[in-house]
């Protein structure tokens, strides 16, 4: 019996393995967008926040987002928050100025519900 049933399991092991995967969300991916506002809240989402002009979810590759906004976690749960502040500091310079952005997400990180950014560039 066991000499019939390796053959088989072998095979459908490498054909298995052998398919493409579709639709797998990555646990951080890059959003190229512009910031269309920043928040800061005591009491919500990490303390600070910025909203953008594209889905988070359309981010490359996708991450399992919901909506516009992702958290800096300004509160320092999971960034430090000089570097959460700092990250926030650019989002604003972004609206101020009106250009767009690269933000890294983790859609591992959440803060009620929201994503984690753990990296912000303003594009010139």
């Amino acid at each position: 019996m066991k000499t019939k049933l390796f053959p088989f399991a072998l095979f459908a092991l490498v054909v298995g393995a052998a398919l493409p995967v579709s639709s797998i969300w990555a646990a951080t991916g890059t959003l190229q967008s512009t910031v269309t506002r920043t928040l800061v809240s005591s009491a919500h989402f990490g303390g600070c926040m910025a909203s953008f002009a594209s889905l988070v979810s359309s981010a490359s590759p996708p991450v399992n987002c919901p909506g516009y906004s992702v958290s800096f976690s300004c509160t320092g749960t999971y960034v430090a928050k000089d570097l959460a502040f700092a990250m926030l500091d650019q989002a604003q310079l972004a609206v101020a100025l009106n250009k767009p952005v690269s933000v890294t997400i983790d859609d591992t990180l959440k803060h009620n519900g929201q994503c984690v950014a753990t990296r912000i560039d303003v594009i010139n």
